[in-house]
């Protein structure tokens, strides 16, 4: 969740934030955990939700450009690999994604879920969330292909 929030949200100190009011939250939720089917689908559905509910509360004081600057740099302290020029690429080319194709791309490249646990994450249905990826996919192509 931790590096799912991080890309989703630019920043490892509001993930960081972020991820310990899901958690709070999962804790209320404690009784109505036993009747969840797909425990690691509600666990990103709330750690989704506190991110939106934190971002619809900091809109009004963050700026686009600083947000993609932090986007870079948080994503590659998140996922780090072995080879930083090119970590640095993926990460500029996700911060250009917009917000529904990146959250596809992250969670099924980066996080491993299956495009109908994405769907049921981000409350969109399958074909939405597929086709977000694929578009998402063909963005990151261009760009990439253009930079290398």
């Amino acid at each position: 969740m931790y590096r799912y929030l991080t890309a989703k949200l630019g920043s490892t100190s509001d993930a960081e934030d972020v991820l310990q009011e899901a958690f709070c939250r999962l804790v209320r939720y404690r009784t109505r955990l036993r009747f969840v089917r797909k425990a690691r689908v509600f666990v990103f559905r709330v750690a989704r939700n506190e991110a939106n509910r934190f971002l619809r509360a900091k809109i009004q004081s963050d700026n686009v450009v600083q947000s993609a600057m932090r986007f870079t740099d948080s994503f590659r302290s998140a996922y780090a690999g072995p080879d930083e020029p090119t970590e640095r690429l993926v990460a500029g080319a996700l911060a250009q994604l917009p917000e529904g194709q990146r959250e596809a791309v992250v969670l099924k490249i980066f996080e491993g879920l299956t495009f109908r646990e994405i769907a049921a994450v981000c409350y969109e249905s399958i074909p939405t969330v597929a086709s977000r990826y694929r578009y998402g996919l063909d963005k990151l192509r261009g760009f990439l292909e253009g930079k290398l």
